[in-house]
């Protein structure tokens, strides 16, 4: 189980794997009928306990085996091992301390002690690997990252959650770690707007609590995903964040969403780990309590946050160039629809596959500093034999981003030449976000419906 840990596969880590891999059944194992496992994990984190209670108790290095799930973790002696009992509601002080860098036998002992614990249920013919594994682990904290991430991609869903979660666009999100204090939350009831993942949304952390979060040296880009859940509205909870001790900053999350139940995300970039190797989060507000429902850590580009590109459509685009574009979010108002027909102009014709359509609009979180260029992607499908007889004058409407007219009576079939099924893209520079970091786009009809098929921010 270390093993699989510590090489970033513990979404393997599971009872069939455990029985058939580690225990010797059969591959028809049915976990339904037979409950080996859950006895024998039982029965380990008892002896884990019973371990650093008595020979291990001057270990530095604690193994968990949190409650639920099978994959271990590993603390610090003297933390708090939050994430292996129930959450305490016990306060917190005044100041959440950072913790200082692991001592230098921090590796020595993890490796050591590694071994030791795991002699309780695993047979010896599994220790080699896991010496050759744990001795590549002791450079840096950065080996303990999270498992199951891709690259530097680190993303931790917030709150009670067992099992990894994943999300609309096929990415998955890693049950709550690396915090200390708060309680956790689940809101199911809440309808959450601006957001095709409202799971994500619904559960979460509250309280006084911090993150301690291992990274490889290096630049990042910090997300951090909320949806106010717990008050009615505007002016009645703000968060407090402190990144790496720098001065705190607030956001009242109903109006950064724009209303209760309403996902949003702000984002930090040029984000590195302190000295110790680890990110420290603190959320440590006065009443009502800080909140937070997901952490998303991404490879970032110094300067400038990475591009976001955004389609109509349900699932995941990646386009002729490689580059990722997302299932639609940010949205509100119009609906929907697809059509698929060939599209001339473009190396992508299935990016205009999927189209918003009516009287809509986006919030597209940035970071709140620089501009950025804007660039509209549309094609018109529907004014065509044999859906309905058109032509230009069929569909116009106008586009303002933040307030500012982005395009006036704009008509697809126009700028088109009269063409239909042919893709059509605007580009806008040097747009300023609004002062909560959002780009925020509506489209307003004049003759029919607004429509767009993506949408593509970057930084300038």
């Amino acid at each position: 189980m270390c093993e699989k840990q510590l090489s970033g596969k513990a979404h393997e880590i599971t009872e069939y794997s455990i029985a058939h891999e580690a225990l010797g059944r059969s591959a028809q194992f049915d976990p339904q009928q037979d409950a080996v496992v859950r006895v024998d994990i039982y029965h380990l984190r008892k002896r884990l306990k019973d371990y650093y209670a008595g020979v291990g108790a001057g270990s530095s290095i604690q193994i968990l085996i949190p409650n639920g799930q099978y994959a271990p973790e590993f603390a610090l002696r003297g933390e708090a091992p939050a994430s292996s009992e129930a959450p305490s509601e016990a306060p917190l002080p005044q100041s959440l301390p950072v913790p200082a860098a692991p001592p230098p036998a921090y590796w020595k002992w993890l490796a050591i002690l590694g071994f030791s614990a795991l002699a309780v249920t695993l047979a010896a013919p599994h220790y080699p690997q896991l010496v050759s594994r744990v001795a590549v682990a002791r450079s840096t904290p950065a080996s303990l990252l999270p498992p199951g991430t891709v690259g530097d991609e680190i993303r931790i869903a917030a709150g009670a959650r067992t099992s990894p979660y994943v999300d609309s666009a096929g990415r998955t999100w890693l049950p709550d770690r690396y915090y200390a204090g708060g309680t956790t939350f689940h809101r199911p009831e809440s309808a959450i707007r601006h957001t095709r993942d409202a799971e994500l949304f619904q559960n979460g952390r509250e309280g006084r609590f911090v993150y301690n979060i291992p990274l490889r040296p290096g630049i990042y880009e910090l997300h951090l995903y909320f949806a106010e859940t717990g008050v009615a509205g505007d002016t009645l909870r703000s968060v407090t964040i402190a990144i790496n001790g720098d001065p705190a900053s607030s956001v009242d999350v109903a109006s950064d969403a724009g209303g209760p139940d309403t996902a949003t995300m702000k984002v930090y970039k040029d984000i590195s780990p302190s000295t110790d190797g680890f990110l420290h989060l603190q959320f440590q507000g006065a009443e009502p309590r800080d909140f937070l429902n997901a952490i998303e850590i991404l490879p970032g580009l110094r300067g400038k946050i990475r591009p976001i590109r955004i389609t109509a459509g349900d699932t995941p685009f990646r386009d002729h160039l490689g580059q990722l574009w997302l299932p639609d979010q940010w949205e509100s108002g119009g609906r929907k629809s697809t059509r698929v027909v060939p599209i001339a102009g473009t190396a992508d014709p299935a990016l205009y596959q999927w189209e918003r359509v009516g009287h809509f609009s986006y919030s597209i979180p940035v970071a709140g500093e620089g501009l950025y260029t804007v660039v509209l992607h549309f094609s018109e499908t529907w004014f065509t034999p044999p859906n309905a007889l058109g032509g230009v004058g069929s569909r116009v409407f106008d586009v303002y981003c933040n307030g500012t007219t982005l395009l006036q009576a704009f008509d697809i079939m126009k700028v088109a030449g009269g063409i239909a099924n042919r893709a059509v893209i605007r580009t806008f520079y040097h747009v300023r976000p609004s002062p909560l970091g959002k780009i925020d786009l509506t489209f307003s009809p004049v003759v029919n419906y607004a429509l767009i098929n993506a949408i593509e921010v970057t930084q300038e």
